[in-house]
């Protein structure tokens, strides 16, 4: 077997991709998934710690 040689990193670092900016319906978007993702994720940890047949208001 032939041990092969580690390269070298020379040279100048590769710059950043620059992003292009949020237009404000991907902002929106995200938001609204953001709130929606919440809800979802406080309904089922409350499913998971009450059961089922039981309500709030007792």
């Amino acid at each position: 077997m032939a041990t092969r040689k580690a390269a070298k990193r020379g040279g100048k670092a590769r710059p950043l991709r620059k992003r292009r900016p949020r237009s404000l319906g991907s902002k929106v978007k995200g938001a609204y998934r953001a709130v929606v993702d919440t809800i979802k994720g406080t309904d089922q940890l409350r499913n998971k710690m009450e059961l089922p047949a039981t309500s709030e208001t007792e």
